[in-house]
């Protein structure tokens, strides 16, 4: 956070990880440069339960070489750089319309406002070599759900638990 910059890694960085290693760019993907976010764990980790459970109940979809995307507000909801806290009521310049009609500073919640939800979302991507049964005329008969991406979402979740055990 203090050098305004992202980091960014590509498929190739991820294929080249250690087990350790993988568990490090999760810390890393978790921690805003400052901090471990703490606050994230529970709703990602909601998330991916809830896929898994899902994904526990298809009987012939297999999943090939499709990604799992987990994305997460980055602003840290206790910050008020740049936003007013929500107890204060917003100045009359600031609540005056731009010359387009727009807001320039969001108005403030109401005092007894709960904080806003933490924005994550969990989403399967890269679907070109998905399957299930009678897909194209595919002879091949997979029964059950997909135990390979069941296993990987199962040691993703056992992965960001420990994070969260170990950081509490």
């Amino acid at each position: 956070m203090d050098t305004g910059h992202y980091l960014c890694r590509n498929k190739y960085y991820g294929r080249s990880l250690s087990i350790e290693g993988f568990r490090h760019a999760l810390f890393q993907f978790m921690h805003n440069g400052t901090q471990l976010r703490k606050d994230l764990f529970e709703p990602i980790l909601s998330k991916l339960c809830s896929l898994k459970a899902v994904l526990e109940r298809q009987a012939s979809y297999r999943f090939y070489s499709s990604s799992l995307l987990i994305i997460y507000e980055g602003k840290d909801p206790e910050s008020v750089d740049g936003w007013q806290k929500a107890s204060e009521p917003p100045s009359e310049k600031e609540n005056q319309a731009t010359p387009l009609g727009s807001v320039e500073n969001p108005p403030a919640s109401e005092p007894h406002t709960p904080p806003q939800m933490l924005s994550v979302d969990v989403r399967m991507i890269d679907f070109a070599h998905s399957t299930f049964k009678g897909f194209r005329d595919d002879q091949t008969v997979h029964d059950g759900p997909d135990r390979g991406y069941v296993f990987g979402l199962e040691s993703l979740i056992n992965i960001l638990q420990e994070i969260r055990d170990d950081n509490q």
